[in-house]
C-alpha cells in the first residue's frame, strides 16, 4: 500500500533546500538513559536514535496490518487540504472523528488523503497497548502524552514548535524532517490569535525570500527517518515534516512539572478562544 511521494529535492549536509540551509540530523545507536540525558535533553540537542524500540513486543506495523487490527476504532484525525492541515485563520486545525478502518481502506485510492490521523492513544483499544512500551527516556514523567499517527505520503505538517520534548518513533513507512533551532528571527510565527499560535507562517520547503526575507538567515538540520528509528525533538525547536510512504508512528511529549503547568495552560487557552478543538478527544 506504501507509495513514494513526489517532493521537493532534499540535500544533505550543509546543502540547500530552494536555497534553505540545511544540515545533517545526528544519527546514533540510543544510549543509556545517563548519556542520552547529558548529551542530548541538556543541551537541546535533536537526534535520530536507532534500536530504542527492540524492546517491544515484535510486530507488524504496515498500514494494512493496523488497520486490521484496530480498524473497528474511531480516531482523531486532522482534515487535509492539498496534502496539509486545513487551516481556519480563527480555529485552527480542524479535528474530526473518524474510523481508522474506512480511513485505511480510503488510502488505497488514486486521489490526496482527506486526513491523517494524529489521534490520542486513548482512541485504541486496549490489545494496542500491549504491542508498544513507553521508552525509557521519558518512562514515568511527569508530564507524559502520546499520540498514534497514520498518513497517507505526501502529508505534510506545517512548522511548529511544542513545549514539551518530543520522541516520535517511526513504526514503518519513512518520513523527511526538518529542525529548526528556537530563537531564529526567520521563523515568522503566526501569532497569539492566529489559531494556529505555535505555527510558522513559512514553507521552508518552497521559501519566499522576498516576503519573508529574515529567512534568508535561518539554518535547519534534516533527515529522512526510517522505519525502525526514533527523531528526538527537544522543547522549543520548530520541525516541518513530509511523509514519503504511507506511515504509521507513535510520539511521545514530555516533561517536568513546569511543562506539566505550561501544558495545561495551553489547554485552557485554546478552550477559552476556541482553537483547535477536539485535538485531544478520546
Amino acid at each position: 500500500m506504501s507509495s513514494a511521494a513526489s517532493t521537493p529535492a532534499f540535500h544533505h549536509s550543509h546543502s540547500s533546500v530552494a536555497e534553505l540551509r540545511v544540515g545533517q540530523l545526528e544519527r546514533v545507536a540510543a544510549p543509556s538513559f545517563e548519556e542520552f540525558e547529558r548529551r542530548y535533553i541538556r543541551r537541546l540537542r535533536p537526534v535520530i536514535l536507532t534500536g530504542l524500540t527492540e524492546s517491544w513486543p515484535p510486530g507488524d506495523w504496515s498500514v494494512a496490518r493496523v488497520g486490521e487490527l484496530y480498524g473497528s476504532a474511531t480516531v482523531v484525525a486532522a482534515e487535509l487540504v492539498g496534502g496539509t492541515l486545513r487551516d481556519d485563520a480563527r480555529g485552527g486545525a480542524i479535528f474530526r472523528r473518524i474510523p481508522l478502518g474506512e480511513f485505511v481502506a480510503s488510502m488505497g485510492h488514486g486521489a490526496n488523503a482527506s486526513h491523517y490521523v494524529m489521534a490520542p492513544v486513548g482512541n485504541l483499544p486496549p490489545a494496542f497497548h500491549q504491542a508498544y512500551r513507553v521508552p525509557r527516556y521519558c518512562e514515568g514523567a511527569t508530564h507524559l502524552r502520546a499520540k498514534f499517527w497514520l498518513g497517507r505520503a505526501g502529508t505534510v505538517t506545517p512548522p511548529h514548535w511544542d513545549v514539551p520534548h518530543n520522541l516520535n518513533v517511526h513504526l514503518s513507512g519513512r518520513k523527511r524532517w526538518m529542525l529548526f533551532a528556537p530563537g531564529q528571527r526567520g521563523m515568522y510565527p503566526r501569532g497569539m490569535f492566529s489559531g494556529m499560535p505555535n505555527f510558522s507562517a513559512i514553507d521552508p520547503e518552497r521559501p519566499d525570500f522576498e516576503r519573508y526575507p529574515l529567512l534568508r538567515g535561518v539554518t535547519a538540520l534534516g533527515g529522512i527517518i526510517e522505519a525502525g528509528e526514533t527523531l528526538f525533538i527537544p522543547r522549543g525547536w520548530w520541525h516541518h515534516t513530509r511523509t514519503l510512504e504511507d506511515a504509521v508512528a507513535i510520539n511521545f511529549w514530555w516533561g517536568g512539572p513546569a511543562v506539566q503547568l505550561a501544558s495545561l495552560a495551553s489547554t485552557l487557552f485554546k478552550r477559552v478562544t476556541g482553537i483547535r478543538q477536539d485535538e485531544w478527544a478520546c
